[in-house]
C-alpha cells in the first residue's frame, strides 16, 4: 500500500477539521498575502516583481488547505516541523519531488482527469485506453521518486521523510516495478498514439497478440472463452495488398506476414469488443494498485505543494531579513514571544517592520489599548499569523514564539459596512458574534480587533464588557485590541486576575514607536496627533 505520511503520522490529509470561519481568518489576518508569496517560486521572483510574478496554484490551494487545518497535538506539531526542516535543509530534493509530483498531475490533467472523474460507462476502449496511459505515467513518476529518495535518504532525519523512502523501496520494489512493466510493455499496441496509414507507407508498428482458449457450445458457438495470453509485438508493414503480385501473396503466406483476412464490419467490431474485454480483464487484476496510486499521488501533490510553499515563503524570509524560529508549545493560559513581526505585512512591504516582545503566565485575556495608528491592530494581526502558523508545523517570524494549541481560532475584526446588509453595523458584528458563540469550545482563541465600536462608546463598552467576560469565564483565550476606553478601565479597576494590559507606545513628542508596553489603559487615543498632523500638511 503507498502512503506519503507527510503531514500527519499515522494518518493522510483531509480527515481532520479547519477552522469554522476560514475564510474570515483569512481576511482579518491577510493569510492571502501568504499563500501568494509561498505560490511564487525564488526563480519566478527573479523574473519579475514579487506582485508580478506567476503563482503556482497547486502550491497557493495547498497552502490554504493546510494552514487551515490546526494540528491538534504537540506531537503533531513536532512531526511536521521536523520534516519541514529536511525539506528546507536539501532544497533540491524538495524541487525535484514536488516537480515529478507537479508533472505527473499536469500530464493526468492532460489524458482528462476531470472527464473521468464525473464516472459514466468504463467498459469503452477510450476508458481503457486512458487507464493504460495513466498507469504508465504513475510507473514513471513512482520509478523517478524511487531514485530520488535513494540519492538522498541518508541526508534525512525526519521520521516522516525516513518513512516515506522506506514505504516506496518496499511497495514499489524493483522486483514488482519489473512484474508492472512487463504487463504494460504488453499492452503496448492499446495505447500506441501513431497512426500510420498502411495503404501508403512502409513502416514498423505495434500489433497486439491476444491469445484465448475457448470450448464449442451448443450449435457449434464459441463458448466458455478464457484469456491465455496478450501481448506485443512489432511487425513490418509492406504494399499495400492490392498492389502486391502473386509471388508477394505467396512470400507473404509463407513468411507468416499478417494480411487482412475479415473485412465484415459487424465482424470486425466484435473482434474490437474482444480486445476491449482481454484488456479490461488485465486490468481488473491491476485496479487494487491503480485505484492506490491515484489516491497516493492526489495526496502527494496537497503534501509535496505545501512543503515547497514553505520553502518559497522561508527564502523569501531570508530575502527580505526577517528573523525565523521554530515555535514551541505551552500550557494554553501562557503565551510568550521575542520580536515578533506582522508577516503579512511585510511580505506586502518587502521591508522588516516592529516586532514586539510579550510574556504572560496564567493569563485568558489580554487588552491592548493606546495610541492610535500605534501599531495595535498589526500586533494582533501578528500574532494571529504566528498561531496560525504554529498550528500549521511552520516556522514564524520572530526570534522566539511558544503558545498553546487553539484548534477553534476566531476572528473578530471591524470590516467595511456591506452596502446590502439589511441591518446596521452593530447588529452585523453582533451577527458574528452569535456564530463564534456557537462554534466555541474550551480550547478556543478569539480575536477582537475594535469591535463594537459602531455604536456610542458606554453601550459598546457594555457589550464588550459582557461577552468578554462570559468568555473568560468559559475558559475561552480573548485578545482584544479596543478603544472602548471604559470597558479596558473597568476591567482594569475591577483587578481580573486572568487579564493583561498592553498600550501602544507613544512619546512625549507624539511619536509612534508601535512598541507594545505593559501599563494602565489610557484614558485617550490621542486622536488630536492625528489631527495636528493632518492639518499642518495642508497648510
Amino acid at each position: 500500500m503507498l502512503s506519503a505520511y507527510l503531514l500527519y503520522k499515522d494518518r493522510e490529509f483531509g480527515k481532520a477539521d479547519s477552522y469554522q470561519d476560514s475564510s474570515g481568518m483569512v481576511t482579518d489576518l491577510g493569510l492571502k498575502q501568504l499563500f501568494e508569496n509561498a505560490a511564487i517560486s525564488k526563480e519566478a521572483r527573479d523574473r519579475k516583481s514579487a506582485q508580478g510574478a506567476e503563482q503556482d496554484e497547486d502550491i497557493r490551494r495547498a497552502m490554504q488547505r493546510v494552514m487551515m487545518t490546526p494540528l491538534e497535538t504537540a506531537e503533531e506539531i513536532e512531526y511536521r516541523q521536523s520534516v519541514l526542516k529536511d525539506f528546507l535543509g536539501n532544497p533540491e530534493f524538495a524541487e525535484r519531488f514536488y516537480g515529478i509530483t507537479r508533472g505527473l498531475m499536469e500530464q493526468w490533467r492532460k489524458l482528462g482527469k476531470k472527464e473521468r472523474e464525473k464516472g459514466g460507462n468504463t467498459n469503452t476502449s477510450r476508458t481503457l485506453l486512458f487507464e493504460v496511459r495513466l498507469m504508465n505515467l504513475f510507473l514513471d513518476a513512482l520509478t523517478d521518486l524511487k531514485r530520488l529518495c535513494r540519492g538522498y535518504s541518508k541526508n534525512f532525519h525526519s521520521e516522516g521523510l525516513q518513512r516515506f523512502c522506506d514505504m516506496l523501496t518496499q511497495n514499489y520494489h524493483d522486483e514488482w516495478e519489473e512484474k508492472v512493466r512487463l504487463i504494460m510493455m504488453d499492452l503496448r499496441f492499446f495505447s500506441n498514439d501513431e497512426e500510420v496509414d498502411v495503404k501508403h507507407y512502409y513502416n514498423k508498428t505495434t500489433q497486439g497478440t491476444i491469445l484465448m482458449e475457448c470450448a464449442p457450445g451448443s450449435g457449434l458457438k464459441l463458448g466458455q472463452m478464457k484469456l491465455e495470453q496478450i501481448g506485443t509485438r512489432e511487425v513490418n508493414i509492406g504494399r499495400h495488398t492490392a498492389s502486391k503480385t502473386m509471388l508477394d501473396r505467396v512470400k507473404v503466406v509463407l513468411s507468416k506476414e499478417p494480411m487482412t483476412i475479415i473485412t465484415d464490419e459487424q465482424t470486425l467490431d466484435n473482434l474490437e469488443q474482444l480486445k476491449i474485454a482481454a484488456v479490461g480483464r488485465v486490468f481488473d487484476y491491476m485496479q487494487g494498485f491503480s485505484l492506490n496510486c491515484k489516491k497516493f499521488f492526489e495526496m502527494l501533490l496537497v503534501q509535496s505543494a505545501f512543503y515547497m510553499g514553505c520553502m518559497n515563503l522561508y527564502e523569501r524570509c531570508r530575502q527580505i531579513g526577517l528573523p525565523i524560529c521554530y515555535p514551541t508549545v505551552c500550557k494554553p493560559e501562557d503565551m510568550e514571544f521575542t520580536n515578533l513581526m506582522e508577516l503579512s505585512m511585510a511580505l506586502y512591504n518587502r521591508r522588516v517592520p516592529v516586532g514586539n516582545d510579550c510574556e504572560f503566565k496564567d493569563k485568558r485575556l489580554l487588552v491592548v489599548t493606546g495610541a492610535n495608528q500605534g501599531g495595535k491592530s498589526t500586533f494582533l494581526r501578528s500574532i494571529g499569523i504566528a498561531q496560525v502558523m504554529l498550528q500549521s508545523g511552520m516556522f514564524v517570524a520572530a526570534k522566539r514564539f511558544s503558545s498553546g494549541i487553539f484548534t477553534h481560532l476566531f476572528t473578530h475584526f471591524v470590516r467595511r459596512e456591506d452596502m446590502a446588509m439589511n441591518s446596521g453595523r452593530l447588529d452585523e458584528e453582533l451577527g458574528r458574534i452569535h456564530r463564534i458563540v456557537e462554534g466555541l469550545a474550551p480550547e478556543s482563541m478569539v480575536l477582537l480587533n475594535e469591535s463594537f465600536a459602531t455604536t456610542t462608546e458606554e453601550e459598546g463598552s457594555e457589550i464588550a464588557y459582557d461577552i468578554i467576560k462570559a468568555f473568560t469565564e468559559a475558559g475561552v483565550k480573548v485578545l482584544t485590541v479596543t478603544h472602548l476606553l471604559t470597558f479596558a478601565k473597568k476591567v482594569y479597576a475591577e483587578g481580573w486576575e486572568e487579564a493583561v494590559f498592553l498600550s501602544a507606545q507613544r512619546l512625549e513628542d507624539g511619536t509612534r514607536t508601535y512598541k507594545m508596553v505593559a501599563g494602565e489603559p489610557e484614558l485617550t487615543s490621542f486622536g488630536l496627533d492625528l489631527y495636528e498632523q493632518v492639518i499642518s500638511v495642508r497648510e
